[in-house]
């Protein structure tokens, strides 16, 4: 639309970004900073978001970038206050870590640290079995079991995986947390959103799988669903019909939908590159889904952690703060082609604009000082005896270059082949090039003696 110069773009004054984080994801946050640079001066921006602490800088780059101020609404405090867990897998109870005031609770922490040592094989986390299902009562179950006990529903789950996130719904459904009501309504409202489906569709195996878990108060929220059983599971959350929710972590992205209780199933995730602990932002982020304003007096949040967590990596999960808003910023094929349409602008210009080029010019102030202070401190530098020292350094350097001269000069064939003689050892100082047929000896020394 942008690039096309649609008359559309030409009418709107308002454009609302949610979620502004996510211009730092690689994948798609360079599209989030392209349609920002490509929108004309004339329209105004709302973004939003909880966790980006640098605010006041994203805030400059756009009012640097379309000539219009940019206001900073910003706020440390919760509506609704958190208490941190953390549950030692293979234990039997939870670890207050951090309270409602943010305060953290080094002596809970160093407990749970040390309950997770003391456990034993249990301290790795749930066993699976060959075809991926567990095959003991997991961590997972038996927190969701305490929960529901205690009257903390309803709980989001938070699995980085799809396939876990189905695995541990199914093992959950052996319990039930719906009223028979409860379970009418829940028939009533489903079956009126897959009345939209075909009859082929309505086939499907995803479908009839569903409808069992979502009877039982057990949902399951993740990319491969089809939008329909999404769409119906978002509806029976809101309306308190799901108790017990397993998703990923798109569901804390965009959707405002809290619950009492958030579950870690585990704190690693595989980001498409590689598998890696979460960030602190990230843990902030999904762990804000807990406490619903005007419902709840706190929110509570719940990470398993197993022994393969280090207790100074648990320790920046919970007690960190938010991940700063980085540019994620490259100029891609699609973008350059692109660009070919558009009159008075290039790669060059979508460069200068960019926040990532921002970001370098506002450190170029603090690197120019630190530039200074050094030069400061290397003109304070006093050397004693320095000419001698001096003189002593070109005498080493002539030494060393005098060396490689002679090194080169007996590596020659006409000085080296007569000393090559069976029986002869040699020492071998570096090899360049080797395999099971030959060896290149750059630099060796002969024992004369032998």
């Amino acid at each position: 639309m942008l690039y096309r110069g649609s008359e559309i773009t030409r009418e709107v004054a308002w454009v609302i970004f949610d979620e502004i984080h996510y211009l730092r994801d690689k994948e798609r946050g360079v599209i989030w900073e392209e349609t920002i640079i490509l929108l004309p001066d004339n329209v105004h921006y709302v973004f939003l978001s909880a966790t980006i602490p640098n605010a006041k800088q994203f805030a400059e780059w756009i009012s640097f970038l379309h000539n219009q101020p940019c206001h900073v609404v910003y706020t440390d405090v919760r509506p609704v206050p958190l208490h941190h867990y953390i549950y030692p897998a293979g234990a039997d109870g939870l670890h207050l870590v951090v309270d409602e005031t943010g305060k953290f609770r080094e002596d809970n922490f160093s407990s749970a640290m040390a309950t997770l040592r003391e456990v034993g094989d249990a301290g790795k986390g749930d066993k699976r079995g060959r075809r991926g299902g567990t095959k003991a009562e997991t961590n997972v179950f038996k927190i969701v079991k305490m929960i529901m006990e205690r009257n903390l529903a309803p709980v989001i789950v938070f699995s980085f995986s799809k396939k876990d996130c189905e695995t541990y719904a199914c093992a959950i459904a052996k319990l039930d947390f719906n009223s028979e009501d409860e379970k009418r309504l829940v028939e009533e409202v489903f079956s009126n959103a897959i009345d939209l489906l075909s009859d082929e569709d309505k086939r499907l195996p995803q479908i009839n799988t569903v409808l069992p878990l979502l009877k039982k108060g057990v949902g399951i929220h993740h990319s491969g669903l089809l939008p329909i059983i999404k769409e119906t599971i978002e509806i029976l959350f809101g309306e308190g019909l799901i108790k017990a929710l397993f998703a990923t972590e798109t569901f804390s992205m965009g959707l405002n939908m809290p619950a009492r209780t958030v579950l870690f199933t585990t704190a690693r995730k595989f980001d498409g590159k590689e598998l890696r602990w979460i960030t602190s932002g990230e843990y902030i982020q999904m762990s804000g889904r807990a406490g619903r304003r005007g419902k709840d007096e706190r929110g509570i949040v719940v990470l398993i952690i197993d022994e393969r967590m280090s207790p100074t990596t648990a320790k920046e999960i919970v007690k960190g703060k938010a991940d700063p808003l980085n540019s994620s910023f490259k100029l891609t094929y699609n973008m350059v082609l692109n660009l070919l349409r558009v009159e008075g602008i290039n790669p060059e210009v979508m460069l200068e604009r960019s926040f990532y080029q921002f970001q370098h010019f506002s450190a170029i102030p603090a690197l120019y000082e630190k530039l200074q202070l050094c030069e400061q401190q290397y003109q304070a530098i006093k050397i004693e005896n320095e000419d001698d020292i001096a003189g002593y350094y070109k005498i080493q350097k002539k030494l060393e270059q005098i060396q490689e001269q002679m090194s080169t000069m007996t590596n020659e064939p006409k000085y080296l082949l007569p000393f090559l003689q069976p029986g002869r050892l040699v020492t071998v100082r570096r090899v360049l090039f080797s395999d099971s047929r030959q060896i290149l000896l750059l630099i060796f020394r002969s024992n004369l003696e032998i």
